[in-house]
């Protein structure tokens, strides 16, 4: 996952979650945020400090991570058989730990900053 796919998931996660619960100056207001910087972080122009998604994921009443998991368009329905969930969870594992790689470097990137 590429810096700019992260960024696109988190800004289309924000967007889902606070659909129907909030504006962009809602959920500005009850992080303690400008709604611009909202509005640059759901933009992709800005990329959040760590303190401030966790304001945004409590917010919202999800974990941070969560903001972090890409959406499908397609529902996929897999067969429960130990072998699918088996490669399920090896998949997921693998997901999370380059979530966390690209995180991790960015974060990095906004301390030198």
């Amino acid at each position: 996952m590429t810096e700019q796919e992260l960024k696109k998931t988190l800004s289309e996660n924000i967007k889902k979650y606070r659909k129907n619960k909030f504006t962009q100056e809602k959920l500005a207001e009850k992080c303690g945020l400008s709604s611009q910087n909202i509005n640059d972080i759901e933009g992709m122009r800005r990329w959040p400090r760590s303190e401030n998604l966790v304001k945004i994921a409590d917010a919202l009443q999800v974990e941070v991570y969560q903001l972090f998991i890409p959406q499908t368009k397609k529902k996929v329905v897999i067969e429960k058989t130990d072998e699918n969930i088996s490669i399920q969870n090896q998949i997921q594992s693998k997901v999370i730990e380059e979530i966390r790689k690209v995180l991790n470097k960015s974060l990095d990137k906004m301390k030198k900053e």
